[in-house]
């Protein structure tokens, strides 16, 4: 039970919330327009079209309309799907199955709105180092227990313990959760003191490494609060996980199941048969299969998957112009067969202009030992080698490109996925094609997405005259001597020939008859609950 004097300064601090929002205004319960300081003026994100960059995104309603209730739907997955990992998901496959089932306090949609998620309401102080958040009143897990503060506080506890795979960035560094940061007002408030000014910072709490879960004995899974639930008999995909719509959410699905086939490495040529209705891929190859077949359909989703050309300095002497030479000669459309690409002259999806972004001098990836699962022994990474992750055809296709444009000593190299940031962090190849989804709904979390991969590269960003070294202590020098709150860190590691994005790609969607009232997420994850066949027509011809 908590003494008097710690419900004391519990009282202090709603109290010293409510009264910095009534004189200050607080902050605003939607994200505002990123700006420079230096110019005064709003800087809008970028997304890419047909024709430039617009700033409404493309794909967000690939199959509108309003679907009929009571569907029994199957969706094929290729990835495995473990109860172990969740909620906080290793691919894109986990990433479609707990966004269904767990709950991040914010969402965010397609088009980058911010909205409310199991938390109802939230405010801040006028600095945004102080955030309280509300829970949605009568928020329940799937056994019919209240979400509470303390919940959430578990969870993230919880959730930063987890192992992660290579490319996640380590968001705990910017809000850590096992520190004392966070203070329970009550049963379904909790409130979060952060080290530093973050005016966006609900938008962090929409990574799914935030959603929320309790382990409950006799449960296979974690528990959720989704509108998609499981039983507690509920096993791991063998291959099929079943979800029933969950009657506690306010977002009660309209179909009457949702099952997921978990099928791995299946071709996907072979994902629609007779009894599943929808599957997701980014092969071309399916996609021209789908469009001969009658009754199918394909539909493209948002662009959310950028590769990069990254060029460590220690095998890339100052002052050499080989990779700035020859990737200007690459075209995506048609360079790349296997998916569907188009250039994009940034190096982070989404885009965006003059913007002064705090958290840049954040996490970094550690330096850490080869695992025997990476075999990097069987291969040669010098100073003529291009890598890339083995299990990616487009970033094959753009490793041979470049290396049939360049000289003929450069070789390519393929290696295990989860290698890259070693091989960054140490430098050990001439260049890495390095393939980086959209994780984040803002540019500034992307672009320290990016800087975190290696000490190097946060240094070169944000010290305009040194890329080499990556000891904390240059670092610490780097952020102290760079304005990097006022300048571009990306452009700058253009400007050195450093990094260069090569393609933008985009998955799509493959559908058995005709479907409506699809979601987007913002990182491109189509989401189901008001999926159901379509009111308008029945099947494809």
């Amino acid at each position: 039970m908590p003494n008097r004097f710690s419900l004391f300064l519990t009282h202090c601090l709603v109290g010293t919330v409510l009264i910095s929002l009534v004189l200050w205004g607080g902050c605003s319960s939607s994200p505002s327009p990123e700006s420079d300081p230096d110019e005064g003026q709003s800087s809008p994100i970028l997304w890419p079209s047909g024709n430039g960059t617009t700033t409404q995104r493309e794909g967000c309603s690939p199959l509108p309309g309003e679907g009929l209730p009571g569907s029994e739907i199957v969706f094929a997955l290729t990835d495995s799907v473990s109860p172990q990992l969740a909620p906080i998901p290793h691919n894109p496959s986990e990433r479609m199955v707990f966004a269904h089932l767990y709950e991040t306090l914010i969402t965010v949609d397609c088009e980058g709105n911010l909205k409310p998620g199991l938390a109802s309401a939230w405010a801040c102080t006028e600095d945004s180092t102080l955030w309280v958040f509300t829970l949605r009143p009568g928020a329940r897990f799937w056994d019919g227990s209240q979400v509470t503060s303390q919940d959430v506080r578990n969870a993230w506890t919880a959730n930063q313990g987890c192992p992660r795979r290579g490319d996640q960035t380590p968001l705990w560094t910017w809000f850590n959760a096992r520190a004392k940061t966070i203070t329970l007002m009550d049963v379904n408030q909790v409130a979060i003191r952060l080290p530093e000014p973050q005016a966006q910072f609900p938008l962090l709490l929409a990574h799914p490494a935030t959603a929320i879960s309790v382990r409950r004995p006799g449960w296979t899974w974690p528990v959720g609060s989704g509108p998609a639930r499981l039983r507690a008999s509920t096993p791991a995909p063998m291959p099929d996980l079943e979800c029933r719509p969950n009657l506690h959410h306010p977002q009660n699905p309209l179909w009457k199941s949702l099952t997921f086939r978990v099928m791995p490495a299946t071709d996907p040529r072979d994902l629609i048969s007779s009894d599943i209705d929808l599957a997701m891929t980014r092969s071309l190859d399916a996609v021209r299969f789908y469009r001969e077949m009658p009754g199918f359909q394909s539909v493209p989703l948002p662009w959310n998957r950028l590769y990069l050309l990254v060029c460590p300095p220690e095998k890339n002497p100052a002052g050499t112009s080989r990779w700035s030479d020859l990737v200007p000669q690459l075209n995506p459309a048609q360079d790349l067969t296997r998916v569907a690409a188009r250039p994009w002259g940034h190096l982070i999806f989404p885009a965006g202009g003059r913007v002064s972004c705090p958290q840049l001098s954040g996490p970094v990836a550690k330096g850490s030992s080869a695992r025997r699962e990476w075999d990097l022994g069987g291969s040669t990474l010098d100073e003529s080698t291009i890598v890339y992750p083995r299990n990616d055809p487009a970033a094959r296709e753009l490793a041979q490109r470049l290396a049939a444009l360049g000289p003929s000593q450069v070789k390519v190299a393929p290696v295990h996925p989860g290698a890259l940031n070693f091989i960054l962090n140490w430098q050990m190849a001439a260049a890495v094609i390095l393939p980086t989804d959209q994780n984040f709904p803002t540019c500034c979390l992307q672009t320290a997405t990016l800087l975190g991969r290696a000490s190097w590269l946060q240094i070169a960003a944000l010290q305009p005259n040194q890329t080499q070294g990556g000891s904390a202590e240059n670092l610490v020098q780097a952020e102290a001597q760079s304005s990097f709150r006022h300048r571009n860190p990306t452009r700058a590691l253009m400007e050195k020939n450093l990094l260069h994005p090569l393609a933008l790609t985009h998955a799509w969607l493959i559908t058995r008859g005709t479907w409506a009232g699809l979601e987007i997420a913002f990182d491109g994850t189509p989401l189901l609950w008001n999926l159901g066949k379509s009111r308008e027509g029945g099947d494809l011809p």
